[in-house]
């Protein structure tokens, strides 16, 4: 059940107009590019995070349930049915947003690969070491790394044959250790043609697609990742799409998104993953 503040209907005294309504006018007479109308939109409406949770159900039985700040479906994962689910709480957003009054000739330069076509590296986004997040609680000890060029390879299912035919180019993933040695979790940062097209497959996700983002296995804490429930976090930013499957270390199905889960989802998605991707976005 989802409980939402009362909101009041909109105004309809005649002469008056709708903040939407007067931003659009602004835009219409600047001229602005379409990368521009698009920030400002976003700069309009509250940001989201979304998740998918896979579990184990038999056969093709599909549970959604919406809840406060969270969407939930249950459906058959990886080896075993796996899990995924949305972070409560999640206002912060890995899109950048940008004022109405800026020069309308701006245009975001990790929108499309075109005007950013250095590919990701394990070095740039993974460093030689353990990663530590701003505000983490301690280093993620990092396990494996890998690039992939054929993106279907990071994809199960569905999701796979999604990525085989979409504009991506490489996938640049890790496995890693949350601190406190409880979860593992693969990482990843999927290289696609443009904004539109990381938005496209973030929505496909999220509507139900069958099957998942595929774990990163390697030896010790992260032997078992993917062989029991898991959890998926996932968002875009810019041309990329950002992913982490989450998974026990003692080889239990994941079942719940809980504060911890919801923290490695933050720590990896949300700030790591950002944080490295940000210089890309600095206009020379």
């Amino acid at each position: 059940m989802r409980l939402d503040p009362v909101e009041t209907p909109p105004s309809t005294t005649p002469g008056r107009r709708s903040a939407e309504e007067e931003m659009q006018d602004h835009l219409e007479r600047i001229q602005a590019s379409r990368p521009l109308r698009r920030a400002a939109q976003r700069a309009r409406r509250r940001t989201r995070w979304w998740m998918i949770v896979l579990a184990a159900v038999s056969g093709a039985a599909v549970v959604a349930a919406c809840t406060a700040g969270a969407f939930i479906v249950l459906r058959e994962g990886e080896t075993a049915p796996a899990t995924q689910g949305e972070p409560a709480g999640g206002d912060a957003s890995a899109e950048s947003s940008a004022e109405g009054s800026a020069a309308p000739d701006v245009v975001d330069p990790i929108e499309r690969r075109a005007t950013d076509p250095a590919p990701l590296t394990v070095a740039e986004l993974f460093g030689s070491g353990p990663v530590t997040p701003a505000g983490a609680a301690g280093p993620y000890e990092v396990l494996a790394t890998e690039e992939l060029a054929d993106c279907a390879e990071a994809g199960l299912d569905e999701l796979a044959e999604l990525l085989a035919d979409s504009g991506c180019t490489q996938t640049v993933r890790a496995t890693l250790v949350n601190p406190d040695g409880a979860y593992a979790a693969t990482a990843g940062v999927l290289n696609l043609e443009d904004a539109d097209e990381a938005a496209g497959l973030r929505e496909a996700i999220e509507a139900g697609l069958e099957g998942g983002f595929a774990a990163l296995r390697s030896e010790g804490a992260g032997a078992e990742l993917g062989h029991a429930a898991t959890m998926v976090g996932y968002n875009t930013y810019g041309h990329y799409l950002m992913y982490v499957v989450i998974g026990r270390t003692d080889g239990e199905a994941l079942e719940d998104a809980d504060e911890a889960v919801l923290t490695v989802v933050n720590d990896i998605v949300d700030v790591w993953l950002v944080d490295r991707l940000l210089p890309r976005r600095a206009v020379e």
